[in-house]
């Protein structure tokens, strides 16, 4: 028996009882995320009016920076978007 396969299996048993509640929130948030994203994308793929709009122009200038980050990260040079000018 080597034991220190056993202490390293009764750490991993108890770290996994540590974070079994904080994993299981964040999966919940994920799918809460998830489920808003996939209405907004119904809404719009349909025409309906975005009731969040309202809100979103207040963020707009994050919004912003973290595309520019983001299409970055993703390869490209400028803008996907023509009409997003954050390049």
């Amino acid at each position: 028996m080597d034991w220190g396969q056993v202490r390293r299996n009764i750490a991993d048993f108890f770290h996994g009882m540590a974070l079994a509640g904080y994993e299981k929130r964040l999966r919940e948030q994920l799918m809460d995320l998830n489920d808003l994203f996939m209405l907004l994308c119904f809404m719009e793929l349909v025409g309906l009016p975005n009731p969040a709009t309202i809100y979103l122009l207040e963020i707009y200038p994050y919004f912003l920076e973290e595309f520019h980050l983001w299409h970055r990260r993703m390869g490209m040079d400028h803008s996907p978007l023509g009409a997003l000018p954050c390049c």
